[in-house]
């Protein structure tokens, strides 16, 4: 969103906090009520939209069914162009089935990933605690799919019907991020490198449910099996300059893993 502000395309955020939302982006925003699990907000959130940019809620249980319902509503209210960040097959199969124009943006495992489930790990633990085995992933800095996301928008006619795979700029597995961490932090960050079952015993005593543990293991599970080893020049070819690295978003967000 800050991204379109700098580019001053004119957008309304979707939201279900307008105060939240203004305190971040500023009292002049356009805001909208919108909750992916209200599907009756669906229809007066979409009411005269031309053009969506749909990130769908991440690791969470039956969040494709939940997106499904608003790519009905989209084709009701006659949508021109979705701009999804692609990370649900049934959706994106969904938007094309409707015959409404998109661009998907496929970028895998943001680094905030590490302050949204690992953060407590690793400011109490000095560990990363993740089921990912030793497979490598290509980490990418949600500002840098915020910069290619308005490029997009900007330019809508020139990405129309294109999948863009986004990533960082190199391959990392979990031991690596680890090392990453510990460099900035000037601590011992350690990998566990939990096999499934150990990490589902160890997230049911933290409380969580068996729906999230699952989802959990299935997103990271990607990573284990080598599904998403492999970089792409996308971010680079559409910004004119390098995709963020990992050790410059520990770096910006230090205090926050301390």
């Amino acid at each position: 969103m800050k991204a379109l502000q700098r580019k001053g395309i004119p957008f309304t955020a979707a939201t279900r906090n307008a105060d939240k939302a203004e305190a971040k982006l500023g009292d002049e925003l356009s805001t909208v009520y919108f909750d992916f699990s209200d599907p009756g907000s669906f229809r007066s959130a979409l009411d005269g939209v031309e053009t969506l940019f749909l990130c769908g809620p991440s690791a969470t249980p039956g969040a494709q069914d939940m997106l499904l319902p608003l790519i009905d509503e989209a084709e009701r209210q006659s949508v021109k162009h979705i701009v999804f960040i692609a990370s649900y097959p049934k959706v994106m199969e969904a938007i094309q089935n409707a015959g409404i124009a998109y661009t998907f943006l496929k970028a895998n495992f943001f680094m905030q990933n590490f302050e949204i489930y690992q953060v407590e790990d690793i400011k109490n633990q000095s560990q990363i605690f993740m089921p990912a085995g030793e497979g490598k992933a290509p980490f990418i800095h949600t500002r840098d799919i915020g910069e290619v996301a308005a490029e997009v928008l900007a330019n809508l006619n020139k990405y129309t019907g294109e999948t863009l795979y986004l990533t960082g700029p190199e391959l990392l597995d979990h031991y690596e991020v680890a090392q990453v961490f510990s460099e900035v932090l000037g601590r011992k960050i350690t990998y566990q490198n939990p096999d499934n079952e150990t990490y589902r015993s160890e997230m049911k005593k933290r409380g969580f449910s068996e729906a999230y543990i699952n989802a959990m293991i299935a997103v990271f599970g990607k990573i284990k099996k080598g599904q998403v080893a492999k970089t792409s020049p996308a971010v680079e070819q559409l910004l004119g300059r390098k995709p963020l690295t990992l050790k410059s978003y520990v770096q910006e967000n230090r205090d926050l893993f301390q």
